[in-house]
């Protein structure tokens, strides 16, 4: 995005939580998310082979919903703290606090958009927080780069995924919102970490990071990052 040659001007989080990131596994608003509208046959069918044609949503789906939102304060205040609470378990009561104190301090998204803002993403859109974390994850699985031309492919791609599906046009506004800032979140942890190992030019902490993210998405979305190409047109199996 380019997320590997991007420098890390912003270590958001600070404290033991951005060297964490390596054994944190997606930190998901609601079981409904990982479990219905992350669904591993969807996001298989969108995948595809190299130029096939993908699936797309019916017209009803496409008319009766939209992967945008209009930002409410107020969801922003829960996602933050459903956030640092489950991060406890990672990085402990005072790796926690000092997570908290740092989204106070800042506006997430906002810093979130400092790296993907420059290829065509943005605010607002439960698909461009998706494809960004996807993509993201791709990066360090491969230790790879990305362009604009391929986050937009993605962003498509991912917004013919969520129309598709039932469980996700039945979301309601505060749910896309809820759900594209936590993926947020995690991207910025993610992104927090990998930026410091880049940095440093520490190999084997990218090695890791880059075998956390294969097992993350093995594990809890069943795709092979290593698996996929990343086009022009979106995502491919190799």
């Amino acid at each position: 995005m380019p997320f590997a040659r991007r420098a890390a001007a912003l270590l958001l989080l600070c404290g033991p939580a951005p060297l964490a990131a390596q054994d944190m596994p997606t930190i998901l608003p609601n079981d409904y998310v990982l479990h219905d509208i992350l669904n591993q046959q969807r996001i298989e069918a969108s995948i595809g082979r190299p130029n096939a044609t993908r699936a797309r949503p019916t017209p009803a789906a496409r008319s009766a919903s939209t992967t945008s939102y209009r930002p409410s304060p107020a969801v922003s205040a829960r996602v933050r703290e459903q956030f640092t609470t489950a991060m406890t378990r990672v990085v402990g009561a005072q790796g926690s606090r000092q997570l908290a104190g740092a989204l106070s301090a800042g506006d997430p998204v906002r810093n979130w958009l400092q790296f993907v803002g420059s290829d065509g993403l943005r605010g607002g859109d439960a698909a461009d927080a998706l494809a960004s974390y996807w993509i993201l994850n791709w990066v360090m699985a491969n230790d790879a780069d990305s362009d604009r031309s391929q986050a937009l492919a993605v962003r498509a791609q991912v917004r013919g995924v969520l129309l598709a599906n039932p469980g996700f046009t039945r979301l309601t506004e505060a749910q896309r919102q809820e759900m594209a800032e936590t993926l947020i979140l995690n991207f910025l942890m993610q992104h927090a970490a990998y930026g410091e190992a880049v940095r440093r030019g520490d190999r084997d902490l990218k090695a890791r990071l880059g075998a956390a993210a294969v097992a993350r998405f093995r594990n809890e979305m069943g795709l092979d990052l290593r698996g996929l190409r990343l086009t022009a047109a979106g995502f491919a199996r190799r």
